[in-house]
């Protein structure tokens, strides 16, 4: 994933870590959804949109601050090198995941759907995390939302 803006190249093979301009990198420490900088995504299909507005103000109250910054594939890849706690979406393609989830995984964190279940191709909700308790929390809170 490369982000021509702050000439920065995320890169991953599966089992030999995460980089980012050739330099490892890792997922952040935050180990309580209160600490937590969470990034989501609205695509614009209506029912995304009701399920994005539904979590926000169940999750907003529980972390430090929600963003919805722009490109998913750069927001897993800042959640990958420590910069975003979380990033969650409705409705994605594989196609705009499937870099992402393996920088996630390979710094350290989790890529599943919004039932835990690890992410694969076939997926379309997605949360990906640095991991941990602060993943759990987020999908807690997701499904408090009653968005599943």
């Amino acid at each position: 994933i490369h982000d021509p803006h702050r000439m920065e190249t995320f890169s991953a093979v599966r089992g030999r870590g995460a980089q980012m301009n050739g330099e490892p990198i890792s997922v952040g420490q935050q180990s309580d959804i209160g600490d937590a900088i969470v990034a989501m995504g609205s695509p614009p299909a209506e029912e995304s949109m009701k399920m994005s507005l539904a979590a926000l103000p169940v999750l907003m109250p529980k972390v430090r601050t929600i963003r919805m910054i722009g490109s998913a594939a750069l927001m897993l890849a800042w959640v990958a090198n420590g910069r975003l706690t979380a990033y969650w979406e409705y409705d994605l393609s594989s196609w705009d995941v499937a870099a992402g989830s393996i920088l996630i995984e390979e710094a350290g964190g989790s890529m599943t759907d919004l039932n835990d279940e690890r992410w694969n191709l076939r997926t379309r909700k997605i949360c990906g995390s640095n991991g941990g308790k602060v993943h759990k929390q987020i999908l807690e809170a997701l499904g408090e939302a009653n968005v599943v």
